[in-house]
């Protein structure tokens, strides 16, 4: 059993009929031929050549290979998702018959496969991770990771998406991810793993400049937007061309985010959280929704449907004032009667800074107004521990050298480099390991380490330093190793330089 993404035409215009005639429709509409006799895919490339001559050929190869899936890879008993364009809800149905074609319907409608529609289920219903990959711009493509066809299987008989929580395989090279979404329509990866495939392990100018770059060049884009979230949460990588030979529209909204700007802006995705969310159903009672804010030390609660959807908070200080009034009597009259609106990922944070700082937190949704976490008060305090942490270390290792250089002649205080160089203060922490290198000074220092391994630490050092002088997404606590070999250095210089300044 497989399932299957088939889309309506990307403004939905075959979405009524489909479900009128119970069918998956195919379109392409210059494509006016029973494509029952064609017996090889080069036959069916031969066709889209003489149909589309305009198109470039990736972009006919590319349609030939959604049209082949339509035609021989679905088989009878597999499942058939429809996202609808204008309602935040999706059709899922199963597959019951083979191809025809029917010639007495308008271009456009005649290719379809024979379904019984089964259940129509809300978008917010669909775990994130499963409704992305739903979001592929192309006509046809498999759902094939994640356990997606038996969870597709459960949405089309129960409406719950079951999820799934297992580790995702990144692709082994750039050609593989390329590969991957030619053959699905869309591959599913970390943050962390797409950077890694160009070399990058944090969100630089120069990373974002060339992943974007790479991806356009590709014909791929990335939802939700690969800048917006942390780097360990898993975004969708689709193909982004779409299926109908006139150009379609810009996409907005929900649809696939832009890739490629050079945007370093510090968005509401980026923090980290301290812990997954915690909620509760509207119909829970006012007793479990204060045991789990005991229990978890929580100051506020978000209160959620049926599909996680935010309704309302609850907070301390809404129990309490609802308590002296004599109507904290259930959950829902608990309810705080003030709380900041909800925020989206891609929201710049500082933009929502006064409400965290009058409210205490702010509940991020996506845009089902799914509930996906929480930023508080205290994940900026750890997030801004985590970016100034680095700098506060290589200050003092700084400040250590200089101490410990204090009383050089000036004539070795020269040979730190090729600047001029009159003070300890002229000196850059890149300079020391030039000025360290020199036997007379290592003499002069005394110190009672190995002047080798010594220099290429601070060597290392400069080059963290270098790397974190700018203004990047991710914090440089991402790179923990580099942070921990500063403070080792940083420990060495301690038993050899006084605690204050000379």
């Amino acid at each position: 059993m497989r399932a299957w993404t088939v889309r309506g035409g990307w403004d939905g215009h075959r979405e009524e009929t489909a479900l009128a005639i119970g069918a998956a429709i195919a379109g392409w509409s210059e494509v006016r031929h029973d494509l029952s006799d064609l017996e090889t895919f080069d036959d069916l490339c031969t066709l889209l050549d003489q149909c589309y001559p305009a198109e470039s050929e990736r972009t006919r190869k590319n349609w030939a290979h959604q049209i082949w899936r339509f035609l021989h890879e679905i088989a009878v008993g597999d499942f058939v998702v429809m996202p609808r364009k204008y309602r935040d809800v999706v059709e899922i149905g199963q597959i019951m018959g083979g191809y025809s074609y029917r010639a007495d319907q308008p271009a456009g409608y005649r290719h379809i496969r024979p379904v019984k529609w089964l259940n129509t289920v809300e978008r917010a219903a669909i775990s994130g991770d499963l409704r992305d990959s739903m979001g592929t711009l192309l006509t046809v493509s498999e759902l094939s990771r994640r356990d997606a066809a038996e969870r597709v299987k459960a949405l089309a008989e129960t409406g719950i998406d079951p999820g799934y929580s297992g580790a995702i395989a990144a692709p082994s090279d750039i050609a593989a991810l390329v590969s991957d979404v030619d053959t699905a329509g869309s591959r599913q990866l970390s943050v962390r793993d797409l950077l890694g495939l160009w070399g990058f392990g944090r969100r630089t100018a120069d990373a974002l400049e060339e992943v974007g770059t790479a991806l356009q060049e590709n014909g791929l884009a990335v939802r939700p937007d690969f800048t917006t979230v942390q780097l360990d949460s898993i975004v969708t990588v689709v193909a982004n061309d779409p299926e109908d030979a006139e150009a379609a529209p810009a996409v907005s909204g929900s649809d696939v985010v832009e890739t490629g700007k050079n945007d370093l802006t510090w968005r509401v995705g980026n923090v980290r959280q301290q812990m997954a969310v915690v909620a509760v159903q509207q119909t829970d009672s006012l007793h479990k929704a204060i045991e789990l804010m005991v229990t978890k030390r929580l100051s506020q609660l978000p209160i959620v449907d049926g599909h996680h959807r935010l309704v309302g908070v609850v907070t301390w200080e809404s129990i309490a004032h609802k308590s002296i009034t004599g109507a904290a009597n259930d959950l829902w009259n608990a309810r705080a009667a003030q709380y900041p609106p909800a925020a989206h990922s891609e929201q710049e944070l500082f933009s929502r800074m006064d409400d965290i700082r009058k409210f205490g937190f702010v509940i991020v949704v996506d845009s089902e107004n799914v509930v996906t976490g929480i930023v508080t008060a205290a994940d900026l305090a750890d997030e801004l521990e985590a970016r100034v942490t680095p700098f506060m270390v290589l200050e003092e290792l700084e400040r250590r050298l200089r101490q410990a250089i204090h009383g050089l002649p000036q004539q070795l205080l020269q040979s730190g480099g090729k600047k001029k160089v009159e003070k300890p203060e002229d000196l850059t922490l890149g300079n020391y390991s030039y000025l360290l290198d020199r036997a007379e000074v290592w003499k002069w220092l005394g110190w009672p380490f190995e002047q080798p391994r010594l220099v290429e630490r601070l060597r290392a050092v400069a080059k963290y330093r270098n790397e974190i002088a700018h203004w990047n997404i991710d914090a440089p606590e991402n790179e923990p190793q580099k942070l921990a070999d500063a403070r080792e250095l940083l420990d060495l210089l301690k038993l050899v330089t006084p605690t204050r300044e000379k």
